[in-house]
């Protein structure tokens, strides 16, 4: 079972351990939740399935989307993880580079007043909300020009990531194993919509958009 004191290997191992099972869960309910998504006739439409894999104990939300009536049906499943009173959201990549993203509770609650100003909206709903609509996440350099609290956290929070929504700011870290595999970790700490930064800010953000873009030319 995942628990909230494990190392980064081992937090991965276990999530990577239950990835099968939860893709067949995914397939054997697709059939049901586009019907469900149907019936409802209100888009972007979603459901969710709270699931406990018995052969962990770890809990899981299952969730599919679709963004308007004739588009394709997304599925996927995030991991809710207990640290005593704190809730966390969990998700992981299955790529050559694996990292976990952790969504705090702040987070979701920042997204849910500052962009979707849905407030009836659950925290499982606010996290599928935000991952269905911010697949693409561009990291950007942190400095003292974007994050006054830079200074605090210092080369933890140095990078955050533009999305379409506005823009992620984290905590980051990786943990070496055997002077080979690399593990990162992103904890994501709060959101604001870039409308509500400042100009300095949005300055700052746009600054290192276009370093990326010089790179590219060279």
């Amino acid at each position: 079972m995942l628990v909230a004191n494990m190392n980064l290997h081992e937090a991965y191992a276990n999530l990577m351990a239950d990835k099968k099972k939860l893709e067949w869960k995914r397939d054997a309910l697709f059939l049901k939740a586009g019907k469900e998504i149907n019936r409802a006739g209100t888009f972007p439409g979603w459901v969710m399935y709270e699931y406990q894999l018995p052969s962990s104990n770890n809990h899981y939300i299952l969730y599919f989307y679709r963004e308007h009536p004739m588009g394709t049906i997304f599925g996927g499943f995030l991991c809710v993880l207990f640290d005593g009173a704190k809730r966390f959201i969990l998700k992981w990549t299955h790529e050559e580079k694996p990292e976990i993203h952790v969504f705090t509770s702040h987070f979701l609650q920042r997204y849910k007043e500052r962009f979707l100003r849905q407030p009836d909206l659950s925290a499982n709903e606010v996290a599928v909300r935000y991952l269905t609509r911010n697949t693409h996440m561009h990291p950007i350099t942190v400095d003292e020009r974007i994050s006054k609290r830079i200074a605090e956290y210092g080369e933890y929070a140095a990078e955050g990531f533009l999305v379409t929504d506005g823009f992620c700011f984290k905590l980051s870290g990786e943990e070496v194993q055997d002077d080979q595999s690399v593990i990162r970790i992103s904890l994501f700490t709060t959101f604001m919509p870039l409308t509500e930064m400042t100009d300095a800010q949005r300055e700052a953000i746009f600054e290192e958009c276009l370093k990326d873009v010089d790179n590219l030319r060279i």
